[in-house]
């Protein structure tokens, strides 16, 4: 008794357009860093940059303060 394997599929990734990247870093000890990624892409250079610019003022307006707010908890805390 033989069982037929399905074919395999194979998926091509291809990068047209434009992307632009930041990459932040707050904080100097090794329990207090934050690092965020921020990437826009789009089919041109202005799309791109759009996109990035609304992914950086909705980090801002939305992420960092509760990113900030989570602390690791020092060993004399209770």
């Amino acid at each position: 008794m033989s069982e037929e394997t399905p074919e395999s599929e194979r998926i091509e990734r291809t990068d047209i357009g434009a992307s632009i990247e930041a990459r932040l870093k707050r904080g100097t000890d090794t329990r207090d860093e934050d690092t965020v990624t921020i990437k826009g892409k789009g089919a041109t250079a202005e799309e791109a940059a759009a996109e990035f610019e609304y992914l950086l003022e909705k980090y801002e307006a939305e992420y960092s303060d509760r990113c900030r707010n989570i602390q690791p908890r020092r060993k004399d805390s209770r």
